[in-house]
């Protein structure tokens, strides 16, 4: 530790972390912030979440030339301009995205938007607590068992807590997260293994609409495979890449689903 005092957090200063506009040290203090501050991390996770899904939803006109004028124009006032254009073309983009419905299996229609934010969420929790080195979890594996009644509590379901030793990965312990669904509240359970890969599993309550498969999705270098199951969501995300988390998950739903 420097022992150097950080500034106050700002939006500003989230709306920069999201745009990767920061300082090292600055960009420091802002993920020290969002490990203790939960409601900002989820703020800074659906930022994080409208700009991917608004490159996702243009990506097959992001490879044609902008004219020299209009780049010159956001070179010049991105601050000002392009900034919040983008973060009206993504509220637009997802507001036509969660109008439509998709087929999730079992003979039940869900809003494609309430599935995909499943997934989209655990993974940005995933990103910010999997890499905190001194406080990744709230309560750690030493206090499972009361770990699991809080949890429980809060989620008003009994959770279980694979066990994914056959697999190399020792409980961390877990936390309460906010969550955009139901009751708002999920909860995260963190595994490492020998070589401090992280694995996350992270519960989500209030699904509406019905169960679905199991199913994956990839964002960068994280990916989850994720369903859902008599109300609850669950997500377990990694850095590992899909052939390692594939056996993982397997366990996880087959313990689960049981």
């Amino acid at each position: 530790m420097s022992g150097r005092a950080a500034a106050a957090i700002t939006e500003a200063d989230l709306v920069a972390y999201v745009d990767d506009r920061l300082s090292t040290e600055r960009r420091a203090d802002v993920e020290a912030h969002l490990v203790l501050n939960a409601e900002d991390a989820a703020r800074v996770a659906a930022w994080q979440q409208q700009a991917d899904d608004l490159r996702a939803h243009f990506s097959r006109e992001s490879d044609e030339p902008v004219p020299a004028e209009m780049a010159a124009l956001f070179a010049a006032q991105r601050p000002s301009v392009l900034g919040p254009v983008l973060r009206i073309a993504a509220v637009l983009a997802l507001v036509l995205l969660g109008a439509g419905a998709g087929w999730y299996g079992r003979g039940a229609f869900t809003p494609a938007g309430v599935v995909a934010a499943l997934p989209q969420e655990a993974t940005r929790a995933h990103l910010v607590y999997s890499r905190e080195v001194l406080h990744p979890v709230e309560v750690t594996a030493k206090e499972e068992q009361h770990l699991v009644a809080w949890l429980s509590k809060r989620l008003g379901t009994t959770l279980k807590v694979p066990s994914l030793s056959g697999q190399g990965f020792g409980l961390v312990g877990g936390r309460l997260l906010p969550a955009s669904s139901g009751n708002h509240t999920a909860a995260q359970f963190m595994y490492e293994n020998r070589q401090g890969q992280r694995l996350t599993l992270y519960v989500r309550s209030g699904e509406s609409g019905g169960d679905t498969s199991f199913r994956f999705t990839g964002e960068g270098n994280a990916v989850a495979f994720y369903w859902i199951e008599d109300g609850f969501g669950y997500a377990l995300t990694s850095e590992t890449g899909r052939d390692a988390l594939l056996p993982v998950a397997r366990s996880v739903y087959e313990q689960l689903t049981r």
